[in-house]
């Protein structure tokens, strides 16, 4: 049977010739990355310049302590998505991920928040959530009727599942889907991916990641749930989708989300690609790979703001099949090198 779009995959397609083009560039960016978090801030701006042009339409709006672009207004009968970006909690913002959201948005026929919350060091934890709670709020006072979907990448993917899981600690409504692009929600970096993906992965290091979770943090236990979410209850979320490469030490993120949702008795399905490294669907103008993927995080958010759902049981050739037996957290086989 061929999996549908919202059915459990492993695109194991070997990779295109502009994936190992990509992998070189960030091979080399690792080696000159910048002295400051500002200089880094800075940096981060000017690379995303190269893919999100200039959009039409964007409309800036206040959104609580934070603010906001609207991609696309609400309309009667459209869902809509609350976008997050990603780095680290310290750096990016809506300006480095509208090009990511844009093709999003645009494939799962949405309309699209994406939130510049407050980032650490100067506004650490929880005034990001903050901002996700009042824009989810928003959201719901401009479209009461429409499917909400709350989405992200990296850090931002943590935060969209720290933001669904207080909504429902506080008995709010709950978002309808979550989308979550190579979750960054264990920021204590001690999963076994960490130590056997360091070579493999040509863009993150642990101890950067640690001194970025540590800025975020603002001196809070890294363990804490609303920080890192793996820690926190995962019963009674939203349905979510999950979408990792096999190239990156988040992976056990990923995974063990996944296996964690589910033994909850929740519905979480997993989008692995082996050959793929950290958020390759930002790199989507030049990288295949990163259309396919949020082409495909489309088509589930199409079929589960419809009615349809998203269906973890139909696992012909999933990623859970792979694993070995007896080993629920362990990651899909992945291919090296």
């Amino acid at each position: 049977m061929t999996p549908t779009p919202y059915a459990d995959l492993v695109v194991s397609d070997p990779p295109s010739p502009n994936a190992a083009l990509v992998r070189q560039m960030l091979r080399h960016a690792a080696l000159r990355r910048p002295a400051t978090l500002e200089q880094w801030r800075i940096a981060y701006e000017r690379s995303a310049a190269a893919f999100v042009g200039a959009p039409v339409d964007l409309e800036a709006v206040p959104v609580g302590a934070a603010s906001g672009t609207w991609l696309r207004r609400p309309a009667a009968n459209r869902p809509v998505l609350l976008y997050l970006h990603g780095g680290f909690y310290c750096l990016g913002s809506a300006r480095t991920h509208l090009h990511l959201a844009g093709l999003l948005a645009d494939s799962a026929g949405a309309a699209c928040l994406v939130l510049d919350y407050r980032r650490g060091p100067e506004e650490p934890f929880p005034a990001a959530a903050d901002d996700g709670l009042a824009a989810l709020e928003a959201i719901r006072a401009a479209a009461p009727d429409s499917p909400i979907v709350v989405a992200g990448d990296s850090a931002g993917a943590g935060l969209a599942l720290s933001v669904a899981m207080r909504v429902r600690d506080d008995g709010g409504r709950p978002p309808d889907l979550l989308v979550l692009l190579s979750p960054w929600i264990d920021l204590t970096c001690s999963s076994r991916s960490h130590r056997e993906l360091a070579a493999a992965d040509p863009v993150l290091v642990a101890d950067e990641l640690r001194e970025m979770a540590a800025r975020y943090a603002g001196g809070a236990d890294p363990r804490r749930p609303g920080i890192s979410p793996l820690f926190g209850d995962l019963a009674r979320l939203p349905p979510v989708l999950v979408q990792a490469g096999g190239q990156e030490v988040l992976l056990d993120d990923a995974t063990r989300l996944v296996d964690g949702i589910r033994a909850a008795g929740g519905r979480a399905v997993l989008h692995h690609w082996p050959h793929m490294f950290h958020v390759w669907q930002w790199y989507h103008p030049i990288l295949p790979e990163g259309a396919r993927a949020l082409r495909d995080a489309g088509a589930v958010i199409r079929a589960a703001t419809a009615g349809a759902g998203i269906r973890p049981e139909q696992t012909a050739g999933c990623a859970a099949s792979t694993r070995a037996a007896g080993t629920a957290s362990s990651a899909p086989t992945v291919r090296r090198g």
